[in-house]
């Protein structure tokens, strides 16, 4: 898992970027591409605050590095975005992107090591339906910032460690 977080050459084929300083706190968020999951708006929101960029790195977990392998328009579409987003704002060296991960062992220890860098989880959607990425992420201890649309606020009405936004 630490490859996956930090190894500068690994598999372009699924993942891209690396993190120039690997000593910040990682702001984390794993979700399918499509619009209403809003992986751009967050990687856009990123990008507009550089006091954050300052002091934190971005770590996307979804999509497809390569959108020409996506067959659905809206994926291809969202993961073209954000390439786009990281390129015109200069986000090289601070912000990670890895392609969905299937294993969930892989999955939860991913999510404790980034709460080991001091990080965040942030599930920006639109809205959400039910939230299992919240719920793995709280699982593991990590602190979640998640929707008010939908089944997170149900989810994380009582856990102090927890924000909706």
């Amino acid at each position: 898992v630490q490859d996956l977080l930090y190894k500068d050459n690994y598999d372009p084929a699924t993942c891209f970027g690396n993190f120039s300083d690997k000593k910040k706190p990682i702001i984390f968020s794993m979700a399918r591409f499509d619009r209403i999951k809003n992986i751009s708006g967050l990687v856009s929101w990123y990008a507009g605050n550089e006091k954050l960029q300052n002091i934190a790195n971005l770590m996307i977990a979804g999509g497809y590095i390569d959108p020409n392998q996506s067959s659905d328009t809206e994926e291809k579409s969202q993961c073209q975005l954000v390439h786009e987003i990281i390129h015109r704002s200069n986000l090289q060296g601070k912000v990670r992107w890895i392609t969905f991960l299937a294993n969930r062992r892989v999955v939860g220890e991913l999510y404790r090591c980034v709460a080991d860098t001091g990080g965040i989880f942030v599930q920006p959607a639109l809205f959400e339906a039910y939230g299992l990425t919240v719920i793995e992420a709280m699982s593991s201890g990590l602190p979640t910032f998640a929707t008010c649309y939908g089944g997170p606020s149900e989810i994380i009405e009582a856990v102090s460690y927890t924000h909706l936004t």
